[in-house]
């Protein structure tokens, strides 16, 4: 295997499952690239969202949404880190880290009283699953911005 195809692998195992632009923009590989690992049943191809993941692990919705908003700072050639739960990916650009966590609605009290424990980074994305968010006190005096999904909407920003 070449170093692309190992970048992929490398980044399923540890994301479980992502759609396959996110793999092609962030391992700078093609289609058919992907399409070799799945020939040799390294990956998955889920017949119904199209989504990739590692044949070693399952489906993880929380992350796929979580990439598309790591899409947005590709553009700032970020260092992307798997987090340490409950955070879903560690973003480092050159000057601020990002923290992104989704989070179904019932987590979200004790996200909110516990975020200054779960997250270190400079600024923190939060992704709830949810429709009708309600604006609730969050315990950090950093940069903080809410989205909801689906579809994918920023809601609230605080700090």
């Amino acid at each position: 295997m070449n170093e692309r195809k190992n970048k992929i692998v490398k980044l399923l195992w540890d994301f479980q499952s992502l759609r396959e632009e996110h793999i092609e923009r962030i391992c700078n590989c093609t289609r058919s690239d992907i399409d070799v690992l799945i020939a040799n049943k390294i990956l998955v191809r889920d017949k119904t969202t199209g989504l990739i993941r590692h044949k070693a692990k399952q489906m993880n919705n929380r992350n796929v949404v979580v990439f598309d908003v790591v899409m947005e700072y590709l553009e700032r050639n970020p260092e992307i880190k798997k987090g340490k739960h409950p955070v879903n990916v560690t973003l480092k650009t050159r000057y601020i880290s990002y923290d992104i966590i989704a989070i179904k609605e019932e987590e979200m009290d004790k996200l909110f009283n516990e975020i200054d424990i779960v997250s270190k980074s400079d600024k923190i994305i939060i992704i709830i699953e949810t429709k009708n968010y309600i604006k609730r006190p969050i315990n950090t005096t950093r940069e903080c911005y809410i989205c909801t999904y689906p579809p994918l909407d920023i809601v609230d920003k605080l700090n």
